[in-house]
């Protein structure tokens, strides 16, 4: 009983499930109402989980993720994190894989949808403020990020089915995706998110 009571205590304090190497990512709990999404803490908390368990073995790691998105610094970093993981590692979307979140799902080996799930990539928003230059070069690492967002998807999409239907090369996919997401928020199903090649396959339990 001892055994189980541990089990469930760092599920749920910690979002790590260490003996079926499993990780849930999801907001910190901060007693507010309000969903912060991918900020420091969530980062903070998920990079010493995926490191602990890339060190005990190269096994499988699953990770639960149900995120709205949230912070490019904070999402990057988790995103590296997963990237540079020994480990083979699957995500499996639960409610939507929104902005940061759907890009920090294209580092896993593996990824999955769960069936009711959703797929959103968009610009994204931001702030600049300060003196003049300080803005201008703010807006420059901004306009890097873009790039960097839109080589990630493009990488992916590459395979995915209605890019390969229409024998479409990088630099077309990269501009179909872009001008997708001019339009606004780009909503996809998970069926359409697998079809697209945002995600490998839907989860089914297992």
């Amino acid at each position: 009983m001892s055994n189980i009571r541990d089990s469930i205590g760092e599920i749920h304090n910690y979002g790590i499930d260490v003996k079926n190497r499993e990780i849930y990512l999801h907001s910190a709990k901060d007693g507010g109402e309000d969903d912060p999404g991918v900020d420091y803490r969530m980062a903070i908390n998920f990079v010493k989980n995926i490191r602990h368990l890339d060190s005990l073995n190269n096994e499988e790691i699953r990770i639960n993720m149900q995120s709205i998105g949230g912070s490019w610094a904070a999402g990057t970093s988790i995103y590296d994190a997963i990237a540079s993981c020994k480990s083979y590692v699957t995500i499996v979307v639960y409610g939507q894989a929104e902005s940061m979140s759907g890009i920090i799902l294209q580092s896993a080996d593996n990824r999955l949808m769960s069936p009711s799930s959703h797929f959103m990539a968009h610009f994204g928003s931001t702030d600049c403020s300060g003196d003049y230059q300080s803005s201008q070069n703010w807006a420059e690492l901004d306009k890097y990020n873009l790039e960097l967002m839109l080589n990630t998807f493009t990488a992916k999409c590459q395979n995915g089915k209605f890019f390969q239907e229409r024998d479409y090369n990088a630099s077309q996919t990269k501009s179909y995706i872009k001008r997708k997401m001019k339009n606004g928020d780009w909503y996809l199903s998970s069926q359409d998110a697998v079809y697209y090649g945002f995600a490998d396959g839907i989860y089914e339990n297992g």
